[in-house]
């Protein structure tokens, strides 16, 4: 399992990859160690625009929007 911590997003602690499961957890900094899980058939995506993204949790909000999170 993988985790990604932010430093710089006023929003996303944290991100976890769990690949075995295909699921997504996100941190956000109001609650930086609790997850809330989703499932992602695409975590390769994930973690490759994650790092380049200008806004973690604008990234984060457009996947849970179309769909390429979907909460558990």
């Amino acid at each position: 399992m993988e985790v990604l911590e932010f430093t710089d997003s006023s929003a996303i602690a944290k991100i976890q990859f769990d690949d075995e499961q295909s699921q997504v957890g996100v941190a956000y900094t109001s609650s930086p160690n609790n997850f809330y899980v989703f499932d992602c058939e695409d975590l390769d995506y994930v973690r490759l625009h994650i790092q380049t993204v200008e806004s973690v949790g604008k990234f984060i909000a457009e996947l849970k929007k179309e769909g390429t999170l979907q909460k558990i």
